[in-house]
């Protein structure tokens, strides 16, 4: 399964395109049968969804990184998996810097 076809996956089950019909249509197709078969024109509709900002972390002080990455591909698919236990979406740095903190 490529990339893009699991970021797909675990969007629709995040709820990601809960408020636009349409996108929500293309992902399931996309699901269905692969991000790669989807046209040019629906690839672009779910574009906003494939790459979506790091949420960031505060350290021990109260002072929030600010980070400006934007999650993509293995990154954003880590970060969806991983979201549940930061409650966050964090890019590798970020994860890192929380550990680095809080463990």
């Amino acid at each position: 399964m490529a990339i893009e076809d699991e970021v797909l996956k675990k969007l629709r089950e995040r709820d990601a395109f809960a408020e636009n019909d349409k996108a929500d249509g293309i992902a399931q197709q996309g699901i269905d049968k692969g991000y790669a078969t989807l046209s040019p024109a629906q690839q672009h509709v779910l574009e906003p969804y494939m790459l979506l900002p790091c949420d960031g972390v505060e350290d021990p002080g109260g002072y929030h990184n600010e980070c400006i990455k934007q999650l993509e591909g293995r990154e954003l698919l880590q970060a969806l998996d991983d979201e549940g236990y930061y409650d966050a979406l964090l890019c590798d740095d970020c994860r890192s810097d929380y550990h680095n903190w809080y463990e």
